[in-house]
């Protein structure tokens, strides 16, 4: 289960920042992942895509432990739906630094609100990073993310900046569409 979770890195897990891109944010196997640490250790989660589902993350740790309540008892979760409330809920989070890995579920679309300006998401973002970067001094920290929607390229930066302050970035392989996988019959 370890090792599927985990995508390329093994465990234990470096105090690191660490960036998984993927559709729909990787979110089965940051659920894997939370299963497997919260077997070991007390996992925060903190939750800005609205993508932390308790029931899939029990049904990952049934096969693994006798008692899946007392695993699930060992995430500390936490949800955010603006940048405001991720910058703040961040915040909070480097008050008392623990030792414990910390789960960034979808970072982005809280800052992809079209009420929110640029430049203001630009700043939240760059605050937000700053938080996760002193939280990966004491632990681990895994954020996942998904690609840009096309209505809000012009956030692509965004995603730039993620790349760029990730020590560890893995970009979940595109699947090939039908036509790039057949050959023409007249080439």
């Amino acid at each position: 289960m370890e090792q599927e979770a985990l995508m390329p890195v093994k465990m234990p897990l470096e105090n690191k920042i660490f960036v998984f891109l993927g559709q729909h944010a990787l979110t089965d196997k940051m659920l894997k992942l939370t299963a497997a640490l919260c077997l070991r250790q007390t996992v925060t989660v903190l939750d800005c895509g609205n993508r932390a589902d308790m029931y899939a993350i029990a049904r990952h740790l049934r096969p693994f432990t006798r008692d899946p309540v007392g695993a699930l008892n060992k995430i500390r979760l936490s949800r955010a739906f603006t940048g405001y409330q991720t910058v703040a809920m961040f915040e909070a989070a480097i008050t008392a630094p623990l030792s414990e890995s910390f789960l960034v579920l979808d970072i982005l679309p809280t800052f992809l609100d079209e009420d929110l300006k640029l430049e203001d998401a630009r700043r939240l973002f760059d605050r937000a990073l700053s938080c996760l970067r002193t939280l990966s001094q004491h632990a681990p920290v895994i954020i996942s993310a998904k690609p840009i929607p096309s209505i809000a390229r012009e956030r692509e930066s965004l995603l730039d900046t993620l790349r760029d302050q990730a020590d560890f970035y893995w970009e979940e392989p595109q699947p090939l569409s039908a036509g790039t996988m057949q050959s023409s019959l007249f080439a």
